[in-house]
């Protein structure tokens, strides 16, 4: 606990909050956008439409932010070269476990922000209803699930690699292909497919009307596989991350 305080403090300076919360008052605006003006058909699926919209958002943007709060945890070390002052202190495991619980608290706050955003603007807007309070939590859930894998991932990179730029760029490779994955399939296997597997709305165009109608999604077998791979995805990017760092050469 006293590792994981002393994480907390050494960001204190680091504005990774103020970081976060811009990256999410863009998701905010673009959903604004999006969603001015809505029409009576739009008011009566809008709860649908929200959660179908924050998994677009979320497989665009997440993987770059989960790669800038990685970065924002770890290159502080290396600008001070602290890594060997603090592991004559405490063991690198404990200090890799601090950062990677530290960041994940932070994605807990971050999308439960974003929930709370996007719930009121669509009581500002007028939906039809209340939120399924069933389905917003068990998208809350996955949708924390997911991002917590890619900013293992991220994190593993940027504790390794001094240089900041191998991470980050790695974190816009995967917005690119979690843009990719959106045009050619419904779920993926692949880290950056996590906000896509995860999906709980699925929607439908109908070209003669121009109207897009949203339902809860139904589970094929290889779909649900691809969520339960999101865990299996934490698990072996926690490990895989720890192992290379306490193995590192500092």
């Amino acid at each position: 606990m006293k590792t994981l305080q002393l994480e907390f403090y050494k960001i204190k300076r680091r504005k990774v909050w103020l970081t976060m919360f811009a990256l999410l008052s863009v998701q905010l605006l673009w959903g604004l956008w999006a969603f001015r003006n809505p029409k009576d058909w739009e008011l009566e699926s809008g709860w649908l439409s929200l959660l179908h919209l924050l998994s677009l958002l979320d497989g665009i943007m997440v993987p770059t932010m989960m790669s800038v709060l990685a970065s924002r945890l770890a290159d502080i070390e290396h600008k001070g070269n602290t890594y060997k002052q603090l592991e004559t202190l405490r063991s690198a495991g404990s200090l890799y476990h601090a950062k990677a619980v530290c960041g994940s608290m932070i994605i807990m706050l971050m999308f439960a922000a974003q929930f709370a955003f996007f719930i009121l603007l669509g009581y500002h807007l007028g939906y039809e209803g209340n939120p399924d309070v069933k389905y917003y939590l068990l998208s809350y859930g996955l949708k924390v699930a997911s991002n917590i894998s890619l900013f293992l991932l991220q994190l593993a990179l940027s504790m390794v690699f001094a240089n900041q730029m191998i991470p980050l760029v790695a974190g816009l490779g995967g917005s690119m292909a979690a843009l990719l994955l959106m045009f050619v399939s419904t779920y993926s296997f692949l880290p950056w497919g996590g906000n896509l597997s995860a999906s709980l709305v699925r929607s439908e165009w109908d070209e003669v009307s121009r109207i897009s109608t949203y339902c809860y999604r139904t589970f094929s077998p290889l779909e649900t596989a691809a969520v339960v791979c999101i865990f299996v995805w934490i698990a072996v990017f926690y490990a895989a991350g720890r192992i290379l760092f306490t193995r590192r050469e500092v």
